[in-house]
């Protein structure tokens, strides 16, 4: 299997896991204080990932300055994401919000690559990504009237500048760090971090509720989606890497009717449909592509397999 394919792949699992940990999470939320919860999803992630990289004997970084951008995604991509999200979870704000300001995430690093990264879209992928965006509001417009408190969005905000400060940072320098490495140590940064968050605030409780949820945030979340993330951000423009990101805030929105209760709305299927859209756009080829090539990249499977006998 070719790169491409491959990338394709990694995105198609990403959707659901990412979208994942917006459902999960607000379920654990209910049962356990937000801060509680994280401290332990990343403190034994930071362990199961530790194991793993020594398991495997991973190359650990040895240069200062390689050590201190991997805690700096730490902090931000680790410690001030998921902050932000459980708190705006915790405080009211809907999943689907929140996932919104997640899905607007690619248009955000893409503009901040440009300048920081010297990393340029051609304009069809400007073009996707405008429509992704369209699709990310569409598909959660009516939860806006619901948004919560007002310090639960600025949470949400806080979790939106973690996941575009850390993917930055860790696309610029963090290819010459082992991925196993790489992310015991932003873990472990995350973890130090939230500790005395949680002690002076919440504690350390743990309901036997949240155990199951727990579990999948730990191993489904933290080491199965970061690796993965981790590897389209080797293999891609920041931007392009992100794209996955649009389609994230529908399918939480779709996932949330037979989990969380949420009612569908018309909105969150249109807007799943115009994220695949632009998603597809901001993946394609920066050398543009025919008419004839549109036509089969945009067409029903079927209808290609149909058209090349």
């Amino acid at each position: 299997m070719g790169t491409q394919p491959k990338l394709r792949l990694a995105k198609a699992v990403m959707v659901p896991v990412w979208s994942s940990g917006f459902i999960v999470g607000t379920l654990a939320v209910r049962h356990t204080p937000g801060l509680s919860l994280l401290f332990w999803r990343m403190s034994v992630a930071m362990l199961v990932m530790a194991a793993i990289a020594l398991a495997l004997r991973a190359p650990w970084p040895r240069e200062r300055g390689a050590i201190v951008q991997m805690v700096v995604v730490g902090l931000l991509l680790q410690a001030a994401q998921f902050v932000g999200i459980f708190l705006a979870l915790q405080h009211g704000v809907a999943a689907g919000l929140v996932a919104l300001l997640a899905g607007s995430s690619p248009l955000l690093v893409a503009v901040l690559a440009t300048f920081l990264l010297d990393e340029h879209l051609s304009p069809v992928q400007w073009v996707g990504s405008a429509i992704g965006v369209a699709g990310v509001v569409l598909a959660v417009a009516e939860e806006l009237s619901g948004a919560g408190s007002a310090l639960g969005f600025l949470f949400a905000l806080i979790g939106l500048a973690g996941l575009v400060g850390g993917t930055l940072v860790q696309r610029s320098s963090g290819a010459s760090v082992d991925p196993r490495a790489a992310n015991t140590i932003q873990l472990a940064v995350a973890a130090v971090v939230i500790a005395p968050l949680a002690f002076f605030t919440e504690g350390f409780s743990l309901s036997a509720q949240a155990l199951a949820p727990l579990a999948w945030l730990i191993f489904g979340l933290s080491i199965g989606a970061v690796m993965l993330f981790f590897w389209l951000l080797r293999n891609e423009k920041s931007g392009e890497a992100t794209s996955f990101l649009y389609l994230v805030p529908a399918t939480t929105a779709i996932a949330g009717v037979p989990i969380l209760g949420q009612p569908l709305s018309i909105g969150a299927v249109v807007g799943l449909g115009l994220a695949l859209i632009g998603v597809r756009m901001v993946n394609a080829p920066a050398e543009g592509l025919s008419t004839g090539e549109w036509l089969r990249r945009f067409a029903l499977p079927g209808r290609l397999n149909r058209g090349s006998t």
